[in-house]
């Protein structure tokens, strides 16, 4: 027995034994055989079954020379592309059901598409047998094959024969590697073998990596601070941690969980997740044509691609030593997740598997040879192919196959380049973008020898521009010309490059080729030394120093491949390459500084400099920051025109994120100081303030709190725009960083102005369910001396992909062409015959000379300038410049040719020549062509087979602009005598197609270098826009004529389609000469969206078949997302989509149409006398009139189309009387009764005055707008014709009211009538609207009437029944004003400050009326009004009470009544419809917006709408001023027109609302002047008693001089005061006393001696107050004595002088001297425009102090004299006086040297006048003068 026990045992030790030799761990001299297999499929499963892939397999042959070197060797390697579906759903039910009749859950249902399980396989039979293969491969491609278990239907493709050699040639090289303690690295390989073939065997032995023992790695996973692993963890069975490990995709947290196998002794089954959130580092590789930033404050975009891999590992150990072991299976899934929206759905997914089973192991007999010339790879981390490896297939070829693969090269090059050829010149295809994509993939691989053989082929000669006559063959040549050079500007190679520099040297291209070829090289090369050297040697060649053209281009195209080099590497941006030595890093960058400093020396021109300045704005070098500094504040400030100082702030927008505080010491002083140029200032602050600069909390608020002492109106409105700007953006970019913003803003001081003031403004649309969005932001920089704006610019950003694209920018800066702008819409109407009238100047002053009027009128103005000089206000000399900028980089900027303007100026016609007009009236055709790229990127990460998982979009823009067109003006256009004649002839003929195609592809692809699979999406634009006709303008009988050709044919003129699908190619390696026509071969397979929808929603719209003869059709078709969650509805990943829309011939379509425009002759008054045709002119120009008639006939043999269209427009004027009372007015309660005779008398002024301004205020002025409309009836619709009238009135005040006692209103009807006739029996409409006061309002102006008629002078009355529903502080204010005015007016002030406010308090009209009245109207008609009621009640519903019972209101009528508040912020409406009345309580009043649902509107399942707010506010009118005037003053942000006031107590309020105290003497001053060349008019000002309020005016226009002044008055009784009863004003014209009734205007006409001169100025009286208006000058000065004002339009802005300002709409500039000399106090200002006089002496020995600059004499350091004067004028005795009062001044000098002959002529001038432009000098000094106030003769 014992016997046998023994035995028994030694058997099974034998087999223990036994067992244990079976998989021996890792040993020297050892070799394991292992089967790997790879695989890897990308899809769109939330969209499709649809998948495409690749898989390799191959066995792998381990040799263990010693314990830690490794070689390995693959062998029986293959390669197969994948494409397959999965079953569907349904498919899937009915074969389960067919072997399980259990119930199956439809939702269990391969949601996840042809993804695989994670790890299929139990744990048991994990081990006991090798995985299934899951794919069947043939090399049948039409084979199907099934898997019983998945269900999958697929076709595999083996590599073709050339594929797999290259394939194989490279794999089976041996590698060799040291693995110690499962841990792999220092790979080693053959020197010839390429990186992709070293990182898929990295792929595979990163399958073998492993850490069997915690103690020996670095763990993440520990619960205190030292360095011993928990205890308790080491403890446990199964061992569960995290640490760091390096593999393929980079060094990344890895967590490990090993536990023991329950299938096998010594076996161990670890399980490996790696969390790529956390990684050390992770190889990437991302590239752009164009520059993109990431977001900081937003998610990582890297979250859009997100990837996940789990390992399952079975091992063997040796139980005496753990370190050691065996690895026998491995299973490694992974998935990469891209998701370009939102979390869920439509995300692209890349699955990869590996298997790797150890198949055999035996000792070691044959000994593997090691890498030939071997080469360390490093570790196991992936290494991208460099861009220079491109050609290194082609560089490996010598002699004959070399010269084969470029012949095969240029033929399909020459190829492609003809295709394209062809299709511009026809239409473009679809296939055209894909082509030139092509074109220029072909153009990358070809060296500089390469290109410029290929471009010699084409003999790019220069073209003759002389050659009038071109064959077929030139003109094709040329197209393929421009081809060539199209793609040759995006190849962006260095060898392209030196290929441009070769062209550009040897003038084979053209200077306009040029400079397409170096913008492009901007955006598209890749930055290095050697290309940036190239390309600074073409902007110092003397090719570009001869060609201001290419020098611009070249030196910005340096700039931006220098910022290339410099810049912050950013996701998506090109790889930096400067030198590794930090020394010759530094050494470049200062030759590159230096270079671009040296152009902006003084010696060089303005446009130089420029040129140079935009440049180093493109590089972004901290080295150039001092030297901009200098032109910016520095020495040379002085000296740098404005542009050039502008331009040197802009430059810094680079550096401004790399030297914050530097920038801003330089930056904040431009800013803050309030002398600076408002340009100046408003470009330094955007850069501070810029969120891209990321500015902090403190510096916001410092710059928001500025805002509140700001004297800039441009500054502070800029700023404050800005602010709000982007406090109120909704882009990612901005989200972290808006609420500092929000904060500054609170904190900054709200500036509303105008239009004409600096604007920043941002429309912004973004999608968040799409993550995509764009936004257009404006930037207006205005100008103080016009209101036309000096710099505007666009720029227009996207967001898309996690990625911030500053698109594309566009901007223009102009000065001095402000006078061509406004001689469109100018003062004189006679002047305005055509834009070069207005700048003939020398024309205009020989009129001058010619005219007796404009002589007499030149000697007063000069007469007065002697007296006292005033500067001319002359505009600044034209300049301006326009530029583009793509992704942050200025490419291209053209200058206004400064000749060009001055010819134009100087000669008044167009620099044209005669054959170039005789051309025109020939005939041009124009042929424009482009071809480009709007976007190139590409992003790659490793997967983990070793194969690069990449990104990729690329696009292709190609447009096409053909132009035919003729010209013909008579008399000539050009001719030198055009002025002098008036144009009657106009004819064009023009013939244009426009056509433009965009194709985009996004890729998601795998590569293995022989073989290509993935998932794309192919969208194409195309847009076509053809015209065709010819127009006539016959100015002499003022008919004009346009004929348009119809389409003959069906025409696409926009269609969008995109479709993704999924893709396996199999590339072509070194294709020979007879291979090169071989297409690669590219299966694919659409994704047609069915797991979505099982048919794409469709949409067809059709239009005008009838109507118009032509059929608009509007096609769409998509798969929607609304299917499935509420959210954006298109997504091009969810399946095929299609917008389509075209235009056919319909029902009768014509073949043209002709629309004639034309206004009525006079020829009806052809048979009446002269004197009767004068009286019927009055009269017409008086209404107003206007006739317009439009015929339009649409041409048809059979059915023509006719339509006429009749307009006129006309006014009436009329009393109130005139007009009929209207019944349904407002309700007044009848508490408050109408008033009688006694209280409708003006309160405080007499009967007659009264009376008399109830006759002047009591006109009505009505505007009619009348239209007609008549056209044929529609075929197969209507049998008669159709006819239309609209009638539109408009009736309101024509005097601005300023009575106390008022009731007025403003009334407008709409009137349509349409169907068979206009009689209103058919269908009608009618609206009629009533503005008048409310009952609110006549309450409180009853109360205040009460109160003052029964003598109570107290507000404390407010206990008053009659006050009980308005008892707020509003009512007492408004009480107040009454009570004042009342006060005033027994002062003798009849327009006193309380009188104006009063009066504005009882003009305003808070309630609207509104009856609308109809018939018969259609039913579209209806169910929009419906529609509408609903939507307001549905809004409004908390506000909202219905009356419906018992409700008997009149049928066809609808009657609204809308009150305001008296703050206008806040409305109740009142709506009565026939069955119900409705009321709406406390609406607000918020800025209007329009909104359209276009998803109802054309009925589609398509959330589409616009939001746009408009930019001005809903306001009620008043009777104070016309509609039309207050809602320009909204919109221009001040009084219109703008006025000056002098009133009685001194006071002075200027054109820029600015008040002061300056006491008018007896010395004329000058109010108001216009101080431009054309000097139209001057008013004089003064008082003829110190003591008293009494002013004389004087107003000088046209050589007529207006004296308005105070005589006794011997009759008149109309006021209490006794003062002013003794007081009128009278009106002297050139002496002579006129007679003004106050119930007449008196028109005076420029030529009394001539009846039919025009009217020079018209003069008015109103009660005591006498107005003069010019309308030809737009002038109005009023004055009853007292007070004095002075109207202008915003014509004269930063044209006037006085002490009415400049009218600049500044603050800092208000006190502006005579010689634009700027003082601080009001006293010197007014001082510096009084006239002296002998008149106004006090006694002949006492003197008037004159302003001039304080002069001193000092001696420098170097002991030179040097004379000093004060930078402001300050009181000075005359000479010959000295002073008998003065008073010190500190004052800043400006100091130069004595003995220059210029400072002499400075020391004569001041004796005379205020020096020019000193106050914008240096301070050299501050010394302490004396001002001389008071003067005594000597």
């Amino acid at each position: 027995m014992n016997k046998l026990l023994l035995l028994l045992l030694g058997l099974c030790l034998a087999q223990a034994s036994l067992r244990t030799e079976d998989v021996p761990v890792y040993d020297e001299n050892q070799e394991y055989i292992y089967h790997y297999e790879g695989e890897i499929k990308s899809g769109i499963p939330h969209s499709s079954d649809r998948f495409s892939g690749m898989k390799i397999a191959s066995d792998v042959r381990l040799q263990f020379r010693t314990q830690q070197d490794v070689l390995m060797r693959l062998e029986n390697i293959n390669l197969w592309t994948l494409r397959g579906e999965l079953e569907t759903p349904e498919e899937r039910k009915v074969k389960i059901t067919e072997k399980d009749s259990s119930h199956v859950f439809p939702e269990q249902l391969y949601k996840d598409a042809f993804k695989q399980d994670l790890f299929e396989s139990s744990r048991e039979s994990w081990w006991k047998s090798s995985t299934e293969e899951e794919v069947s491969t043939t090399k049948n491609v039409d084979a199907e094959h099934e898997q019983e278990q998945g269900f999958t239907r697929f076709t595999s493709e083996e590599m073709s024969e050339q594929g797999m050699i290259e394939f194989r040639k490279q794999l089976v090289k041996v590698i060799k590697f040291r693995y110690e303690i499962g841990k792999v690295w220092d790979i080693e390989a053959s020197e010839d073998e390429p990186q992709w073939s070293v990182n898929i065997k990295r792929g595979i032995l990163n399958l073998l990596q492993l850490k069997m023992n915690p103690l020996k790695s670095e763990l993440l996973d520990r619960d205190d601070s030292d360095d011993v692993p928990n205890r308790s963890f080491d403890k446990s069975t199964g061992r569960v941690f995290r640490t760091m490990e390096k593999g393929v995709s980079g060094e990344c947290e890895t967590l490990y969980n090993i536990r023991d196998s329950l299938a096998k002794k010594n076996a161990r089954e670890v399980t490996k997740i790696k969390d790529f959130k956390n990684c050390v580092e992770r190889p990437e590789h991302a590239h752009s044509l164009h520059s993109a930033f990431i977001p900081n404050h937003q998610e990582d975009p890297k979250k859009m691609l997100q990837s996940t891999v789990a390992m399952r590992v079975g091992v063997v150990v040796d139980d005496l030593r753990p370190d050691r072991f065996t690895i026998d299976a491995v299973e490694s899934r992974g998935q990469h997740v891209f998701q370009p929206h939102s979390n869920q759905g439509s995300n692209v997914v890349t699955y990869s598997k590996q298997n790797l089973k150890m198949v055999d192991f035996k000792e070691l007999t044959t000994l593997m040879p090691g890498p030939t010339h071997p080469q360390n790879k490093g570790d196991l981390k992936y290494v991208f192919e460099q861009n220079e490896h491109l050609n290194e297939d082609q560089d490996r070829l010598i002699g004959p196959e070399k010269a084969e693969v470029t012949s095969a090269r240029k033929e399909m090059i020459k190829l492609i380049s003809r295709d394209l050829s062809v299709e511009m010149r026809g239409a473009i295809t679809p296939e055209s973008p894909r082509k030139f994509m092509e074109l220029v993939r072909e153009l990358r691989t070809l060296n500089e020898h390469q290109l410029l053989e290929i471009l010699e082929d084409y003999r790019l000669e220069v073209p003759n521009k002389n050659s009038e006559h071109t064959t077929e063959e030139e003109t094709a040549k040329k197209q393929t010309r421009m081809i060539i050079i199209d793609a040759l500007s995006l190849v962006g190679t260095k060898e392209s490059l030196k290929a441009v520099q070769k062209l550009v040297d040897a003038e084979k291209v053209s200077d306009d080729e040029c400079e397409q070829l170096l913008s492009g090289i901007a955006l598209s090369i890749e930055p290095c030394p050697t290309s940036t050297d190239t390309m600074l040697d073409i902007a110092k060649s003397k090719r570009s120093r001869n060609s201001p053209k290419i020098q611009k281009s070249a030196w910005l195209t340096f700039g931006t491949m220098v910022n290339g080099l410099v810049r912050e590497q950013k996701e998506g941006q090109m790889e930096k390459k400067l030198p590794n030595d930090e020394e010759q890093t530094t050494r470049l960058l200062q030759k590159y500084s230096q270079n671009l400093l040296m152009c902006i020396e003084r010696e060089k021109s303005d446009d130089e400099k420029l040129t140079c300045l935009k440049a180093i704005g493109n590089a972004g070098l901290e080295s150039t920051v001092d030297r901009l500094e200098e032109l910016i504040s520095g020495k040379e400030s002085d000296t740098t025109p404005l542009e050039l100082r502008v331009q040197a702030i802009y430059a810094l927008r680079r550096v401004t994120k790399k030297l914050p505080n530097k920038i801003h010491n330089v930056l904040y002083p431009v800013y803050s100081d309030p002398e600076r140029d408002p340009e100046e200032r408003i470009a330094a602050v955007s850069l501070l303030i810029d969120p891209d600069m990321k500015p902090t909390s403190t510096f916001l608020q410092l710059v928001a709190q500025s805002t509140q002492r700001e004297t800039s109106n441009q500054v502070g409105q800029f700023v404050y725009q800005y602010l709000k700007k982007i406090s109120e953006s909704q882009l990612p970019k901005d989200k972290g960083i808006k609420p500092v913003y929000m904060l500054a803003l609170r904190l900054s001081k709200p500036f509303n102005k105008g239009l004409q003031y600096s604007q920043s403004k941002q429309f912004q649309i973004f999608d968040d369910g799409m993550k995509t969005g764009a936004s257009l932001d404006l930037d207006i920089i205005g100008n103080k001396k016009s209101i036309w704006p000096r710099f505007a610019r666009a720029n227009v950003e996207l967001h898309a992909l996690g990625y911030h694209m500053d698109l594309l920018e566009a901007g223009v800066r102009l000065e001095g062409l402000q006078p061509i702008m406004e001689s469109l819409y100018g003062k004189k109407s006679e002047e305005k015959k055509n834009i070069f009238d207005y700048l003939k100047m020398k024309t205009k002053e020989r009129s001058r000379e010619d005219n007796a009027w404009d002589t007499h009128h030149l000697k007063l103005m000069n007469k007065m300038n002697q007296k006292l000089p005033i500067e001319t206000r002359r505009p600044e000399d034209p300049r301006g410049h326009s530029y583009i900028k793509f992704y942050g980089n200025e490419i291209r900027y053209d200058q206004l040719k400064k000749e060009d303007i001055q010819y134009m100026m100087d000669q008044g016609n167009l620099p044209v020549s005669t054959v170039a007009e005789q051309l025109m009236r020939k005939g041009v055709n124009l042929q424009l062509m482009k071809a480009t790229k709007v976007l190139e990127a590409s992003r790659q990460i490793p997967t983990e087979l070793g194969v690069p998982l990449s990104l990729d979009v690329n696009s292709a823009l190609l447009m096409k602009s053909d132009v035919s067109s003729k010209m013909e003006v008579r008399p000539r256009l050009f001719r030198q005598d055009r002025s002098e004649q008036d144009v009657q002839t106009v004819k064009l003929d023009i013939d244009t197609n426009q056509s433009a195609v965009l194709q985009v592809v996004g890729k998601m692809s795998v590569d293995c270098h022989v073989a290509q699979s993935g998932v794309a999406l192919n969208a194409i634009v195309n847009a076509t826009f053809p015209v065709s006709g010819k127009l006539s303008l016959d100015l002499e009988n003022k008919k004009y004529k346009l004929n348009i050709k119809a389409p003959n044919q069906e025409k696409e003129l926009f269609t969008l389609k995109s479709i993704p699908f999924v893709y396996a190619e199999q590339k072509m390696i070194n294709p020979t000469a007879e291979e090169n026509d071989i297409k690669p071969a590219i299966r694919t397979m659409n994704i047609l969206g069915k797991k979505i929808q099982e048919w794409p929603t469709q949409m067809h719209t059709t239009f005008g078949r009838e109507e118009l003869g032509f059929e608009f059709a509007l096609d769409s078709k998509m798969i929607s997302r609304l299917n499935k969650e509420k959210m954006s509805p298109i997504q091009p990943l969810t399946g095929p989509m299609e917008f389509k829309l075209t235009v056919k011939p319909g029902l009768y379509p014509p073949t043209e149409a002709d629309i004639e425009f034309r206004q009525p002759t006079e020829e009806s008054i052809s048979h009446l006398s002269p004197l009767e045709r004068l009286v019927y002119t009055q009269q017409r120009e008086q209404t107003n009139e206007f006739r317009l008639e439009i015929d339009i006939l649409a041409k048809h043999q059979q059915h023509p189309r006719t339509m006429s269209i009749k307009i006129h427009t006309y006014d009436t004027q009329m009393t109130e009387d005139d007009l009929t009372s209207d019944s349904k007015g407002v309700r007044v309660s009848p508490r408050f009764p109408q008033r009688s005779s006694k209280e409708e008398v003006e309160p405080e002024v007499s009967s007659e005055t009264s009376k008399n301004m109830k006759i002047l205020t009591n006109k009505i002025l009505r505007k009619t707008v009348a239209v007609q409309l008549e056209r044929s009836p529609i075929p197969t619709k209507e049998s008669d014709d159709f006819k239309g009238c609209l009638n539109m009135e408009f009736g309101y005040p024509m005097m601005p009211e300023w009575r106390l006692i008022q009731d007025r209103n403003m009334k407008a009807m709409i009137d349509a009538k349409w169907g068979r006739d206009c009689s209103g029996n058919d269908k009608m409409l009618k609206v009629n609207a009533k503005w008048q006061k409310s009952e609110e309002q006549r309450r409180q102006e009853r109360w205040q009437e009460r109160q003052h008629m029964s003598g109570i002078d107290s507000s404390e009355q407010h206990s008053n029944e009659e006050l009980t529903t308005r008892e707020d502080q509003n009512t007492f204010e408004k009480w107040n004003h009454f009570k004042g005015c009342l006060n005033d007016r027994r002062d003798g002030l009849m327009y006193s400050p309380a009188c104006r406010m009063a009066v504005e308090d009882r003009s305003l009209l808070r309630q609207l009326d509104i009856d609308i009245m109809h018939l018969n109207l259609p039913s579209w008609m209806e169910e929009l009004s419906t529609s509408l009621k609903r939507h307001i009640y549905f809004m409004f519903f908390d506000r909202l009470s219905i009356d419906d019972i018992n409700v008997r209101n009149e049928e066809n009528k609808v009657r609204v009544q809308v009150v305001t508040n008296e703050n206008q912020d806040v409305m109740n409406v009142t709506i009565n419809t026939p069955s119900e009345d409705a009321q709406i309580s406390h609406i607000p009043i918020e800025q209007p917006k329009i909104k359209v649902d276009f998803s109802k509107l054309l009925k589609l399942d398509v959330p589409l709408k616009l939001d746009l707010p408009l930019g001005f506010p809903l306001r009620f009118p008043s009777t104070k001023k016309s509609l039309k005037q207050q809602y320009m003053e909204v919109i221009f942000g001040n009084d219109q027109p703008a006025y000056c006031k002098i009133r009685p107590n001194d006071r002075i309020q200027t054109f820029d609302g600015i008040q002061y105290k300056y006491k008018v003497g007896l010395c004329d001053h000058v109010l108001a002047k216009d101080s431009s060349p054309e000097e139209s008019f001057l008013v004089l000002v003064r008082k003829e008693n110190v003591e008293k309020q009494d002013k004389t005016v004087q107003v000088y226009l046209e050589g007529r001089k207006i004296e308005l002044t105070t005589v006794p008055k011997s009759q008149s009784r109309e006021w209490t005061s006794k003062e002013q009863e003794t007081k009128q004003v009278r009106v002297f014209i050139d002496g002579r006393q006129v007679e003004v009734n106050p119930l007449k205007a008196r028109q005076i006409l420029k030529d009394e001696h001539d009846t039919n001169s025009p009217v020079l100025f018209t003069l008015s009286r109103f009660g005591n107050k006498v107005a003069l208006i010019s309308e030809q000058h737009g002038l109005i000065v009023e004055t009853d004595g007292h007070y004095v004002q002075v109207k202008v339009p915003t014509d004269y802005r930063g044209k006037l002088s006085g002490l009415c300002g400049n009218f600049d709409g500044e603050q800092y500039s208000e006190y502006e001297g005579p010689s634009q000399e700027v003082y601080r106090s009001p006293f010197d200002f007014g001082l510096s425009y009084r006239i002296p006089g002998e008149e106004c002496q006090v006694n002949d020995k006492k003197g008037l102090s004159v302003m001039r600059n304080a002069r001193i004499t000092r001696l420098n350091q170097f002991n030179k004299k040097e004379t000093c004067f004060s930078k402001v004028p300050i009181p000075q005795c005359p000479e010959g006086y000295t002073k008998t009062e003065s008073e010190p001044r500190e004052l800043e000098f400006h100091c130069v040297p004595t003995e220059l002959e210029s400072t002499k002529r400075l020391i004569e001038l001041h004796k005379t006048k205020p020096l020019e432009k000193m106050a914008f000098k240096r301070t050299d000094r501050i010394e302490e003068v004396e001002a001389e106030l008071e003067c005594q003769q000597l």
